[in-house]
């Protein structure tokens, strides 16, 4: 029993993992496995622990020591000898003012947003990727499938040539054209096998072991999934664009650190001299304040630095904003062309090729046509089919980067 249990088991885990692959479980398995976006989490991670602590005061300080200890004269290094002379235990604070604090806090805040966008703009590219490398690897097995039909074609007239010679129809030349022409097409075919490798290697560097699986059907790639003017209206919401708005916000709150910095702040010590018991003990308290000496020369200048970072993040939000829409309107052209150069492959160029090789067949069957012509009707399928098929990878690739043009939301 436990024999044909293991069986079963072993059975049901092969036939789990031979189901085929689907766009979405690509998607999925990129989400769990990604290094991409373990980085990114940790660096949010980090910048929210970081904002948690950020408004907080700073560690206090323990000072222990010995004041006014003579070393010279008589007394010298004789502890209780001279009145001045006490142990001293203490404590300091330091107080940055409120306005420091605040702009503290506030700019662990703006940090944490800005890896917030990144993990979401990550993740988005990376679905963009996945989307890509999956249509990438199931167009290739396409067109390996349309590349071995070609071959069974010519292996089907290959098959006819020993009787075809034996009754006079067909030459040896002939029959050497043929097998040229199935050595071409397997050269094709192992060139072909290599761009499939790839399109896998490429999948797996996303998604991990998953891409040796089958691919299931893929999306439908024929339509855009939200109408042109809909996507160009919705152009600044890119990911992409929210990550550099975030750091705009960052810039205006380093501006903000470096104002505080022209405010004062203080610090509080509290110490108690320990004389006895020779004589009475002490306490003393100070406060104590730093001189902003030479502003001009030092915050004003540091101001000065951030205010120029804050333009430069605001200009490279301009730009980022300008290559996104560009970018936009470039996917958008190609899903167009590698839609028309698709349909005009199924409606013209493939209905010639098959009529083309109907004709060829039928003039060769009848004795008024060459094996030539044949082989070159063929090809000619082939071709188109090929071509279609590499239009509609270009119109699947656009509908993968419009597709995930403003990203999902995290599972």
């Amino acid at each position: 029993m436990r024999y044909c249990l293991s069986v079963a088991l072993l059975f049901c885990a092969g036939t789990v993992s031979a189901q085929p692959l689907s766009l979405e479980e690509a998607l999925r398995a990129a989400d769990a496995h990604s290094p991409r976006l373990a980085a990114q989490r940790h660096a949010l991670s980090a910048a929210e622990h970081q904002s948690a602590r950020a408004g907080e005061l700073p560690d206090p300080r323990l000072k222990l020591g010995i004041e006014n200890l003579p070393v010279s004269g008589p007394d010298r290094y004789r502890y209780g000898a001279d009145s001045m002379t006490a142990g001293v235990v203490g404590v300091a604070q330091e107080f940055p003012n409120t306005a420091k604090r605040e702009a503290r806090r506030l700019r662990a805040e703006r940090m944490r947003d800005v890896e917030s966008a990144g993990l979401h703009a990550s993740r988005t590219a990376l679905h963009r990727d996945v989307a890509a490398a999956w249509l990438e690897l199931h167009f290739a097995s396409a067109a390996h499938d349309a590349l071995e039909r070609l071959g069974r074609r010519i292996a089907l007239q290959a098959d006819a040539v020993p009787s075809a010679i034996a009754r006079g129809r067909q030459s040896s030349t002939e029959a050497l054209v043929l097998r040229q022409a199935r050595e071409e097409v397997n050269d094709r075919l192992i060139d072909q096998d290599r761009l499939l490798a790839r399109a896998r290697i490429a999948l797996a560097a996303l998604i991990g072991e998953d891409a040796q699986r089958a691919l299931a059907a893929p999306p439908d790639t024929a339509a855009l999934p939200q109408p042109v003017d809909v996507l160009l209206a919705r152009s600044s919401e890119q990911p992409q664009l929210r990550v550099l708005e975030r750091r705009e916000a960052l810039a205006r709150a380093e501006v903000d650190m470096a104002r505080s910095e022209r405010r004062t702040d203080w610090m509080l010590e509290v110490e108690y001299g320990q004389r006895a018991p020779y004589f009475d003990n002490m306490l003393s308290v100070m406060v104590s304040f730093p001189l902003s000496l030479r502003r001009e020369q030092r915050q004003d200048r540091e101001i000065a630095a951030r205010l120029a970072e804050l333009e430069q993040a605001r200009a490279m939000q301009e730009d980022g904003r300008r290559m996104r829409e560009a970018e936009l309107r470039g996917w958008i052209a190609d899903f167009e062309a590698a839609a028309r150069r698709a349909a005009r492959y199924e409606s013209v160029s493939l209905p010639l090729a098959r009529e083309r090789s109907a004709a060829a067949q039928a003039a060769y069957r009848g004795g008024r046509g060459e094996l030539g012509a044949v082989l070159e009707a063929e090809r000619s399928i082939a071709e188109a089919e090929l071509a279609m098929l590499q239009a509609l990878t270009e119109r699947a690739k656009a509908w993968a980067s419009l597709a995930f043009l403003l990203g999902r939301e995290a599972p």
